[in-house]
C-alpha cells in the first residue's frame, strides 16, 4: 500500500509544484502539506484530501483510496439499486458512497482506539 504522504509528494513533484504553491492552490497551510508529505500527519480529513485533489487535478476517489478511506472494490457500488436515487447525478451517488465509506472508516477507527 502506498503511503498517502509519498503519493501526494510524488504527484506534486511530477507537476513541478512546490509545497508552498500546493498549499496556496489547496488553500491549506504549507505546514499541513509538509506534515502530510513527511508522514507526520497520517490521516488527513476527506476535506483536506478534496482540496489537494482539486489543486493537483487528481481523482478524489483515488486519493481517498490511497489514504485508506475507500477500498478498491467498494461494497456500496450497487447501493443505488436498492435505494431510490433516480433524482441524483452519478457524481452525487459517488459522493454518498464515499461518505458511507468514511463513516465505516470512522467507526472502525473508533473501535481500534477503544482496544
Amino acid at each position: 500500500m502506498v503511503d498517502i504522504g509519498h503519493y501526494i509528494s510524488a504527484q506534486r513533484i511530477a507537476r513541478k509544484i512546490s509545497m508552498r504553491k500546493l498549499a496556496e492552490l489547496a488553500r491549506l497551510s504549507h505546514t499541513e502539506i509538509y506534515r502530510l508529505e513527511n508522514g507526520e500527519r497520517k490521516h488527513p480529513s476527506p476535506c483536506v484530501l478534496k482540496a489537494i485533489a482539486l489543486a493537483l487535478d487528481l481523482s478524489y476517489n483515488e486519493l481517498m483510496k490511497v489514504a485508506g478511506y475507500l477500498e478498491d472494490s467498494s461494497p456500496n457500488a450497487e447501493f443505488s439499486q436498492h435505494i431510490d436515487c433516480g433524482d441524483l447525478s452519478k457524481d452525487e451517488i459517488e459522493e454518498v458512497e464515499r461518505f458511507i465509506e468514511y463513516l465505516r472508516y470512522k467507526r472502525t477507527k473508533a473501535q481500534q482506539d477503544i482496544v
